[in-house]
């Protein structure tokens, strides 16, 4: 590793990405995370999405290799009824032979300066690490979103990282599994399927049935709406297997679920991206009811991820318990959600508080998970 301080924050380029900066950056996202990525998948990711004309990332180079980025996503918001265009900041790497010699700080500049004419507001999900940083330059944390889990398999808990002591990880592997495997079992039999409802599995993303589920029930906090061109776009990852269920009342969808199955290090893991309606209907509850039993029934993985809300007391029944319960709490840390308004770090301007937690309203597909 170089020395620290051994070069000038001078002695680094920093500018907008181009087409050739592809490889270059998909080669110190190994670096960086261990971990690859397709070129696929970066084109899916920052090139097809329909709101941009064009690549969204600030880089940095030293000697002419890539040392830094910062790309952003752009993703659409209502706030207050009315269309804001914003930015999500993800996969934001600095190689780590050149960290603390301004290249964060030099990029970050850049990229406020440079899309403050594209955007009105910058939100995103950062890492404990990368949030001071962003602190700096006058980001706002407004809340932590807590997740629900349905642990299938209690040993993915365990499997890699540090995690609590070796005495809390066997008795979690040795007694736990059997445990929760069994409650599972018995919720799934206990739990009755709610009639008068029909369900249809679409490969892919059924894009009609949730833009109209969403049409019907369009929520007032702020959101990103399902528009179909975000729809299309957004549950396209090529690293997931996606499958939507359609719950229909005399044919009419009235309910939509988008599941993503993804294979990770130590475990397979469902996603519950996106359910529709957004917020809780009493009246639409026993049709998400049936549609997530379809889906709970078709998945094979270790654990399945939901939002904590809506339908709340329809997850709690079908065993999925919340991220700040004492024993996940071990395991697992809420998204911590943060804003930046552009160009000034004020609310200024918007229709809604976008400092106030209870003004949001976020899904698993609308956080950085790629």
């Amino acid at each position: 590793m170089a020395q620290q301080g051994a070069v000038a924050a001078d002695d680094y380029t920093v500018r907008l990405a181009q087409s050739e900066d592809r490889e270059p950056f998909l080669s110190l996202y190994e670096e960086v995370w261990g971990r690859s990525r397709s070129e696929q998948w970066f084109d899916w990711r920052f090139v097809d999405d329909p709101y941009a004309g064009a690549v969204e990332m600030v880089v940095a180079e030293h000697d002419e290799t890539l040392v830094g980025a910062e790309p952003l996503l752009p993703m659409p918001l209502v706030v207050g009824g009315e269309p804001v265009d914003a930015r999500q900041p993800v996969d934001w790497i600095v190689h780590p032979d050149h960290r603390r010699r301004g290249v964060f700080t030099r990029m970050t500049e850049t990229l406020l300066s440079a899309f403050e004419d594209r955007a009105e507001l910058l939100f995103n999900f950062p890492t404990e690490a990368l949030r001071p940083g962003l602190e700096k330059f006058d980001w706002t944390t407004v809340s932590e979103q807590t997740t629900r889990y349905r642990i299938h398999d209690p040993d993915c808990l365990t499997a890699g990282g540090e995690g609590p002591s070796s005495t809390v990880r066997e008795l979690l592997c040795r007694v736990g599994a059997p445990v929760v495997r069994g409650s599972v079992g018995a919720i799934d039999l206990l739990t009755p399927s709610p009639g008068g409802v029909s369900v249809e599995r679409v490969d892919g993303v059924a894009t009609d049935a949730i833009h109209t589920v969403y049409a019907d029930t369009r929520p007032e906090a702020i959101h990103v709406p399902r528009e179909p061109a975000f729809v299309d776009w957004r549950f396209a990852n090529p690293r997931w297997e996606t499958a939507t269920y359609v719950a229909r009342r005399e044919g009419a969808p009235v309910a939509t679920l988008v599941v993503a199955t993804a294979s990770k290090p130590d475990a397979t893991v469902g996603y519950l991206l996106d359910i529709q309606p957004m917020t809780t209907d009493p009246e639409r509850a026993p049709a998400f009811a049936a549609a997530l039993d379809a889906a709970l029934a078709d998945l094979d993985v270790d654990a399945v991820q939901a939002p904590t809300t809506p339908y709340p007391a329809v997850l709690r029944r079908r065993g999925f318990l919340c991220d700040d319960n004492a024993v996940l709490s071990r395991f697992s840390t809420p998204a911590t959600h943060v804003v930046r308004p552009l160009p000034e770090p004020d609310a200024d301007g918007f229709a809604r508080d976008v400092f106030d937690d209870e003004e949001w309203l976020l899904t698993l597909g609308d956080r950085d998970i790629e």
